[in-house]
């Protein structure tokens, strides 16, 4: 994917993981691994302690704040691409009913979901959240199959993520 594809617009690589995959760890290596030449973000990044303007847009009640929030990340990726600088995303699963945006590339990352449900119970998440965020995985590959990157299980594998991301982001500008 180049800028010629969509004239005047940068390329937007979302990077879609459930929760409990490490898209907070590996943030500031992608940021590191970016040297200036693209922005790189996390959907969770404008969030106060996980609430948005006072909404704590995580939790089910919120649902209905979810498009919402969708829309405002589409502003903020659109103000940032046609300034000619790529972007990267780093955010939830979609919705499997979502169609594909032209210019952008999705890719999926994951990692186990023992893994999973062990990071997230580490992090006093509830049986329910542990549940929903299997559920995004087996989304996520029903969507994506053959882009699929997976984390290692050790702390130490943030980096190797990292990489493996990045040569992936970087082959498609």
């Amino acid at each position: 994917m180049t800028t010629e594809d969509h004239p005047g617009q940068a390329p937007l690589i979302r990077i879609a993981a459930p929760p409990g995959t490490g898209k907070s760890a590996v943030l500031p290596h992608l940021v590191a691994r970016a040297h200036g030449a693209a922005v790189v973000a996390d959907i969770d990044e404008i969030l106060e302690q996980g609430h948005l303007l006072g909404v704590p847009i995580a939790d089910p009640a919120a649902a209905e704040a979810w498009p919402a929030y969708d829309r405002l990340w589409d502003r903020i990726t659109g103000l940032v691409t046609r300034t000619g600088i790529p972007m990267v995303l780093l955010t939830q699963v979609p919705d499997a009913d979502v169609d594909a945006v032209a210019g952008e590339l999705l890719l999926g990352w994951e990692i186990g979901d023992a893994q999973r449900a062990a990071r997230l119970r580490a992090r006093g998440e509830s049986d329910d959240v542990i549940d929903d965020a299997r559920h995004d995985a087996e989304v996520l590959r029903a969507l994506l199959p053959p882009a699929r990157i997976h984390r290692g299980g050790r702390d130490d594998a943030v980096s190797q993520a990292a990489d493996q991301l990045w040569r992936f982001v970087a082959s498609h500008w």
